[in-house]
């Protein structure tokens, strides 16, 4: 994860960030109490807001960017969305939102032509949200959940929130369940951070397929995501070239920064008036080195009493590498037992993220599109791995408490 100083000139410019966020919130809290306004017939202007703050319990190490002192700028943000109807089959969204985190570019995140040819029927051409998982399309609308986050053991930060490329839906709907079935193309080229580096990368041909159903009280989803993925990392390359050139090919191919990646995931729900519960599974499978093999899921409950909900919730994920080659030998010579620690060096780096939290919140609905929320959450972690954490202190036993509170909006 990006850190940063205390008392830096980026903390301060960070701070202002947060003040402007927060003051803008409340100018919009106070001055705005439609859901969205209607500028013109064909335009129609919505957005969302939230602000985050946020405390962990022990000052030997940090998740998601909270330590043992309050904290606004790690989910804090604001969105602001232009629906523009051109004609009555044809229209263009765009999206665009500020962060506060440092992971994060402000900016366009969605800009995208809605083409409707028939009512079931309808195809999505631009930058749009990459579906992977049940919330990924309002990942950043926290009044769309529950929680006040969604559990790191399941929304991994590692995996890219848009994309390039073409979508297809079509609807199936009766008096007893909708089906949606969607399909997809495109790509996705920029920085991300995996495994604690930050790098370029770029995924081609990137596709998927997400089914969605939903049945009285219930709705299903699954879906199945595939790309090819780059990443640019010089010095791996050159390391690896170095492996081949002496013979080495097991090694060499095992630090491949290109290579294939794979989503699956299934999410199932229940909601009625009084409770609900919440399931979501998903495997992560890529077969080249800094992004790991991980099955992640998470089960949550709730209990309706409005304007109150409470819920519990636990999350789980279990991540592991691809085990290194044992090709090069050791104890012919010292150049080759130089290579040999060189390279089982980058495998002993890789963190390790198999994790556990349980948590338990309140929602409360202070009126119609704007809620408070409340959370504990009980983080576990084995002492030998990262666990999500970034670890300020060796001695840090990987196990923390994170409180949460949260005012979502929309608008």
């Amino acid at each position: 994860m990006l850190n940063y100083n205390e008392n830096s000139p980026v903390d301060d410019f960070k701070c202002g960030n947060n003040y402007f966020l927060l003051f803008t919130c409340l100018v919009f809290f106070s001055g705005i109490s439609s859901s969205y306004a209607d500028t013109e017939d064909n335009l129609k202007v919505s957005g969302f807001a939230r602000v985050v703050m946020g405390y962990l319990d022990d000052k030997n190490a940090e998740y998601l960017g909270y330590d043992n002192s309050i904290s606004l700028d790690q989910e804090s943000l604001i969105g602001l969305q232009l629906d523009y109807q051109v004609v009555d089959t044809l229209a263009v969204t765009g999206q665009v939102i500020g962060h506060t985190g440092a992971q994060r570019d402000s900016g366009i995140e969605w800009l995208y032509l809605t083409y409707h040819p028939t009512k079931a029927l309808k195809f999505k051409l631009g930058r749009q949200r990459t579906p992977f998982l049940n919330y990924s399309d309002v990942i950043d609308v926290g009044y769309a959940y529950p929680w006040a986050t969604l559990p790191q053991q399941t929304y991994p930060r590692h995996f890219f929130s848009t994309f390039d490329g073409l979508m297809a839906n079509y609807e199936i709907s009766n008096n007893e369940f909708v089906l949606n079935i969607e399909g997809y193309w495109g790509g996705f080229k920029d920085k991300v951070v995996v495994a604690e580096r930050i790098m370029e990368a770029e995924t081609t041909d990137f596709r998927g397929l997400i089914s969605n159903l939903a049945y009285q009280n219930w709705t299903f989803r699954a879906s199945y995501h595939q790309g090819r993925t780059s990443v640019d990392l010089d010095d791996v390359v050159q390391f690896s070239g170095l492996l081949g050139q002496l013979g080495f090919t097991q090694s060499a191919e095992s630090l491949a920064t290109v290579g294939s990646t794979e989503v699956y995931q299934l999410s199932v729900n229940f909601e009625n008036i009084d409770y609900f519960v919440r399931t979501e599974f998903n495997r992560i499978q890529a077969d080249f080195v800094f992004v790991p093999d991980s099955d992640n899921y998470f089960v949550s409950a709730g209990y309706n009493y409005l304007p109150f909900s409470t819920y519990i919730s636990y999350s789980q994920n279990k991540t592991q590498y691809e085990p290194a080659a044992t090709d090069i030998p050791i104890g012919i010579n010292s150049q080759l037992d130089i290579i040999a620690f060189s390279y089982q060096e980058i495998f002993n780096q890789l963190p390790i993220d198999s994790s556990e939290a349980f948590t338990i919140g309140t929602r409360w609905d202070l009126k119609a599109g704007l809620a408070l929320k409340g959370e504990i959450s009980q983080l576990n972690g084995a002492n030998s791995d990262r666990a999500f954490f970034t670890v300020n202190d060796p001695s840090f036993d990987r196990k923390a408490i994170l409180y949460l509170v949260a005012l979502e909006w929309v608008f």
